[in-house]
């Protein structure tokens, strides 16, 4: 990484929705787009030899904010299920541990939180709706 220049921001440019969301707002369509985003996130090459220079980031919890959320039961759930799966490709493709608290959090919410600044309201309304019909109790 050079001076000055934070490449988080080039990951999260490379790993965002490239693709404008479907204009019908049904969950069907939402899931296959979000789908095929992370389908184009994958680097499936085994043929490319792709380094990564990521640092060990010392203890996060004693060293970051904490934070408490709560999420449906099935959204926890697919969560964890995310997790394991991203965890387990990571491993067979590359010599990097995926650790869950120092970079699938705070991953998964640097992408989200990317995602909805480009988002519209319209956006965000549809993104719920397709929330709570999903994982709604």
């Amino acid at each position: 990484m050079t001076a000055g220049h934070d490449n988080s921001t080039d990951i999260l440019e490379d790993t965002t929705m490239s693709e404008e969301p479907p204009s019908d707002d049904t969950a069907q369509d939402e899931t296959e787009h979000i789908e095929n985003v992370l389908e184009n996130a994958r680097h499936d090459d085994a043929d490319t030899d792709i380094s990564y220079d990521l640092d060990d980031l010392g203890n996060v919890k004693e060293d970051w904010e904490g934070m408490t959320i709560y999420l449906p039961e099935d959204l926890h759930n697919a969560l964890n299920l995310a997790y394991r799966e991203l965890s387990l490709e990571t491993a067979r493709t590359t010599e990097y541990d995926l650790q869950k608290l120092q970079d699938f959090y705070p991953l998964l919410v640097a992408v989200g939180l990317n995602n909805l600044d480009q988002s519209d309201t319209d956006d965000l309304l549809s993104m719920l709706e397709y929330l709570q019909a999903e994982y709604g109790e």
